[in-house]
């Protein structure tokens, strides 16, 4: 695991200090009284309210991320199916690329991809089949006590002997297609500043209709986002969606934001997700 989660750096940068921008997130409403702009979006069945939120540049801190501490982090890794216009197929093929470096970035055992959830997002206002609009909801995609349940059930799903294991990771993968600098990039929550009282666990639908547990945020300033400006396609964020091991269970909430405001030249957002569960025997 040591090459996904980066070397603590010996010199440690003031993050108070980092470039940053002020971007709109949406969190679910803590209580009736809150004051704070009323928001809706689809296939959240809750009342939800909108915050600016700092959100700053985590590059210069790139050395000092790891997915057992804050839970997330940025690596290098060329794909060489990217150009392929076809989303279907970009899906297909981005899987058969990705599983064999997910292997080897975590030396473990076996990975399984989450295949409903390899997806293609644009910013715009977009029909292209199989291609989805950003989330722009603070959350964590899906609740601790069901991602041993889905792993197991896509093992079923895809016909896999489900063996046992001493660890089982949630590893997410989300890379920017479009050039930069994008509209709506992918902002990051700190694990460390996180509490478990700012999490709520609600029942959610996916687009292709899969019922499961997924939580979402409520708003505390005390929260950190971070995000990294001018993604290219070699860019890779990897972040923790759940961890088996008590001792390294840091998961990292996320959400799209819009950035035009600090770059009104943004370009539209094209980005590829995947989803991996990740076994160690």
């Amino acid at each position: 695991m040591a090459n996904a989660a980066r070397a603590l750096s010996t010199v440690r940068v003031n993050r108070d200090q980092l470039e940053f921008v002020q971007g709109q997130i949406a969190f679910a409403r803590r209580t009736s009284d809150e004051k704070a702009p009323e928001v809706h979006l689809p296939r959240y069945q809750m009342p939800m309210v909108s915050y600016d939120v700092t959100i700053r540049n985590a590059r210069p801190i790139v050395g000092e991320l790891s997915l057992d501490r804050e839970g997330f982090t940025l690596v290098q890794h060329k794909a060489a199916c990217l150009n392929e216009a076809d989303s279907e197929v970009l899906c297909a093929q981005y899987l058969k690329e990705m599983i064999p470096f997910i292997k080897s970035c975590f030396n473990a055992s076996r990975v399984v991809a989450r295949r409903e959830s390899v997806i293609v997002r644009s910013a715009g206002e977009n029909s292209t089949p199989g291609v989805r609009g950003p989330g722009g909801m603070a959350h964590i995609d899906y609740a601790p006590l069901d991602c041993p349940v889905l792993a197991a059930r896509e093992n079923q799903l895809q016909g896999i002997p489900i063996e046992p294991y001493s660890r089982l990771l949630l590893i997410q993968a989300w890379r920017a297609l479009s050039p930069s600098p994008q509209d709506f990039p992918l902002a990051l929550c700190d694990n460390n500043s996180l509490l478990e009282t700012d999490v709520m666990v609600h029942d959610y639908t996916s687009d292709v209709g899969s019922k499961f547990n997924s939580c979402v945020l409520h708003y505390n300033p005390l929260e950190r986002w971070y995000y990294f400006p001018d993604m290219s396609p070699s860019d890779l964020i990897l972040f923790k969606g759940y961890d088996s091991d008590e001792n390294s269970n840091a998961r990292a909430a996320h959400a799209a934001f819009d950035n035009r405001r600090a770059d009104p030249d943004a370009k539209q957002r094209r980005s590829i997700e995947a989803r991996f569960f990740v076994y160690f025997d």
